[in-house]
């Protein structure tokens, strides 16, 4: 367990509040073993720069309707580097890692294309709902002027 100043971290309330998600929320992800906050000396959690970055990236495959297993492997993959972004694993261990993120990209790219469909879909029937309002607000006023007519004609 790393133990640094707190400049520049975040408590576990703030950094719920910054990225909207529950302190247990926070606490689950490092259960799952996504996120490594360091510690004051008295164990408090503290969320810097990279954790708040997780997080969101979490948030955002979460969206897009991915499952926590998926997430996982997404987040692994930069797992396997160093800071400079050398392999730290073995070659064949690498070569699978690559397998699984091929296949990984694949799924989210067929996610893409359905959620695209989604839209388009969504697009027409958007459309579709904007010709029955001009509809009904041309038969509205269509039906005020006869009423405005009518009542005029009665006095």
């Amino acid at each position: 367990m790393a133990v640094l100043d707190r400049s520049g971290t975040l408590s576990v309330a703030e950094a719920s509040a910054r990225l909207e998600v529950s302190a247990r929320t926070l606490r689950y992800y490092e259960e799952l073993g996504f996120l490594t906050p360091t510690r004051t000396t008295g164990g408090h959690r503290l969320y810097g720069p990279s954790e708040l970055e997780t997080v969101e990236r979490i948030g955002r495959m979460q969206a897009m309707g991915f499952s926590l297993a998926t997430i996982r492997k997404a987040l692994r993959y930069r797992s396997y580097q160093d800071e400079t972004g050398r392999p730290t694993v073995a070659l064949e261990d690498l070569r699978q890692l690559a397998e699984e993120a091929r296949a990984d990209a694949a799924a989210v790219r067929a996610r893409i294309v359905a959620l695209r469909s989604e839209l388009e879909e969504a697009t027409h029937e958007a459309e579709q709902l904007e010709h029955d309002v001009a509809y009904l607000d041309r038969r509205l006023a269509e039906r005020l002027a006869a009423a405005v007519e009518a009542h005029g004609r009665s006095r």
